[in-house]
């Protein structure tokens, strides 16, 4: 692993946090909640989630989309051997996580294997929701509790997002004040299933209220 947590500049920053922005506002704004350093591990894994879930959109050929996984792997084995990371904005800001011990490797390779399965199948319903989120809320607390609650609500959710009319979905415990930030996007499930699409300032009220109730 690298020894120190220099590689990104501000600059960077703010551009990874813009992009998770613009792929993924839902978690981006449950995100705001959490303190600096841990609003940065939140931004580098869903910039990498961004990376993995987007082969799709830009290629269609498995080889192709293959070797892009692939590629993942593979600087994700070179942070983990303590080689320099490759000059890639989203793997500068993984490494530097990772020199702080905000994942577990092991889970950003498993992510790699299930948005790649998902592409393989052309199925966005495996993409791997319930790890993503879990990895999100290892970040803001090693145990919560809150496990079985993720497992079956984040995929729910994101059917919802996708359009699919499935229902309010599984009633779920209070969120721990301590993995809110990771997992209070998830009470937007009220809105989504709705005849008529939420606008900005209903989602950012609703993920709000999912900060400060923890009902989600």
């Amino acid at each position: 692993m690298p020894h120190s947590s220099t590689l990104t500049s501000p600059e960077i920053w703010a551009s990874l946090d813009e992009k998770v922005r613009a792929g993924d506002e839902d978690r981006w704004l449950s995100s705001r909640y959490a303190s600096k350093p841990e609003r940065r591990a939140l931004t580098a894994l869903y910039a990498f989630a961004y990376e993995l879930a987007r082969v799709r959109l830009v290629v269609t050929e498995p080889g192709l989309g293959a070797i892009r996984f692939q590629w993942w792997r593979e600087a994700l084995e070179e942070i983990e051997q303590g080689k320099t990371p490759r000059a890639h904005d989203v793997v500068g800001a993984l490494a530097d996580m990772l020199a702080e011990n905000r994942y577990d490797i092991g889970a950003l390779k498993r992510l790699v294997d299930q948005f790649e399965d998902a592409f393989e199948d052309s199925d966005r319903a495996l993409q791997p929701e319930a790890l993503l989120t879990a990895t999100a809320a290892r970040v803001l607390a090693n145990a919560h509790g809150w496990g079985t609650h993720i497992t079956s609500l984040a995929p729910h959710v994101a059917a919802l997002r996708r359009g699919e009319r499935v229902g309010y979905g599984p009633v779920v415990a209070r969120v721990p004040k301590s993995i809110r930030p990771a997992i209070a996007h998830l009470r937007l499930r009220r809105l989504y299933g709705r005849p008529t699409p939420p606008g900005k300032l209903s989602r950012r009220m609703c993920v709000l209220r999912g900060i400060i109730t923890g009902q989600v």
